[in-house]
């Protein structure tokens, strides 16, 4: 979810190339004059602008499952490592950003558990593992959605690497250190770019959602 949306991404950026092509090719392959291939043209051009209508309203519901699935993934882990049933793994963390979540409650060693809503705050760690992207529920006050690259220090779940839990037991001296951590500079991080898998690859897709459009749309007009 946080690391690797590279196909799901190249969907939705397909798709629309997808109904684009339509839109673009019934009209541009429907001039002949003919009759019937003006009422096919225009059909293709409904079919297109239908299809962009599906994608713009399917990606919002899938996020928002997708993001519901994620959290309580989240919440789950996070009452595992405050049960004490699994031992964390610390590693640090800068933060990329954080939203509010009204489902599920946040859990810190010192403070202890709160109730809904909380913050779950997206972080880069840096451990033993290449860089990569973990969540964790934190306290509204924290006002992490108002700042970024925030530094922290993480119990991360063994099991769902993606699952974090902030220590709040660290001292202003150990922030300082992670902050001045020189992988920070050195290390591969994973950002929003990389994550979907690079802007070229999305370019492609939305190229041959269009070529595929343009190529469907010259089919029926010469079969019809």
């Amino acid at each position: 979810m946080l690391n690797d949306i590279r196909w799901p991404t190249r969907a939705l950026v397909a798709g629309f190339g997808l109904a684009l092509g339509l839109i673009i090719g019934g009209p541009a392959f429907g001039t002949s004059g003919d009759t019937s291939d003006s009422t096919t043209a225009f059909a293709l051009l409904f079919v297109g602008i239908a299809v962009e209508l599906v994608v713009i309203s399917a990606f919002p519901v899938w996020a928002g499952r997708a993001q519901r699935r994620f959290s309580a993934e989240v919440a789950a882990a996070t009452d595992e490592l405050a049960a004490g049933d699994v031992s964390p793994v610390p590693e640090i963390g800068r933060l990329v950003r954080a939203r509010t979540e009204r489902r599920h409650g946040w859990w810190l060693p010192v403070r202890g558990s709160g109730p809904a809503p909380s913050e779950i705050a997206v972080f880069v760690a840096l451990g033993d593992e290449p860089p990569r992207r973990v969540a964790a529920l934190v306290p509204p006050d924290l006002g992490f959605s108002q700042v970024r690259d925030v530094p922290a220090v993480l119990l991360v779940h063994p099991e769902h690497r993606e699952a974090a839990v902030l220590d709040d037991r660290v001292t202003p001296d150990r922030l300082a250190e992670v902050e001045a951590d020189p992988r920070w500079r050195t290390e591969r991080l994973p950002s929003d770019r990389r994550v979907v898998g690079g802007y070229l690859p999305l370019g492609g897709a939305l190229l041959l959602g269009i070529g595929t459009g343009l190529l469907i749309a010259a089919l029926v007009l010469t079969l019809w």
